[in-house]
């Protein structure tokens, strides 16, 4: 029998919408990524009036999801470390992300730029995740 103990995946969760609070804000990848999504600054200004606090809560539940997925992954593999953890984070980056990247690029055109940041974004969340859950069992 696995066990699986929450408060990693919590705090990784935590730290995986962090990575992305900042990926995506102006300081990084922000204005690129609201230039390549056609998203004007006026959207964001509407969206955070109306619903955005929706998405965000959507956001982060998705984001409990992925990361308890990744600790299961980690406790069936006896990972025993962060080093571990963070090796099964690019693992399933590899085997999951990257193939819906490259579907993006192809099958919906788009920008390979807006491929990159969105799955650079999705591997630094998923190594930060792997690696706090792997090292806090």
């Amino acid at each position: 029998m696995y066990t699986i103990n929450f408060w990693p995946i919590l705090i990784a969760a935590i730290s995986s919408f962090a990575v992305g609070a900042l990926w995506y804000s102006p300081f990084l990848f922000g204005k690129d990524w609201l230039a390549l999504m056609k998203i004007s600054e006026k959207d964001i200004q509407d969206a955070q009036v109306k619903t955005m606090w929706k998405s965000y809560l959507a956001h982060f539940a998705a984001n409990i999801l992925s990361v308890a997925v990744l600790a299961f992954i980690i406790a069936i593999s006896q990972a025993s470390d962060a080093a571990d953890g963070a090796l099964l984070g690019l693992v399933m980056w590899l085997g999951f992300v990257v193939p819906l990247g490259v579907s993006n690029l192809l099958w919906r055109k788009d920008p390979l730029k807006l491929v990159l940041i969105d799955t650079f974004q999705t591997l630094a969340s998923l190594i930060i995740s792997g690696a706090i859950v792997g090292v806090w069992k």
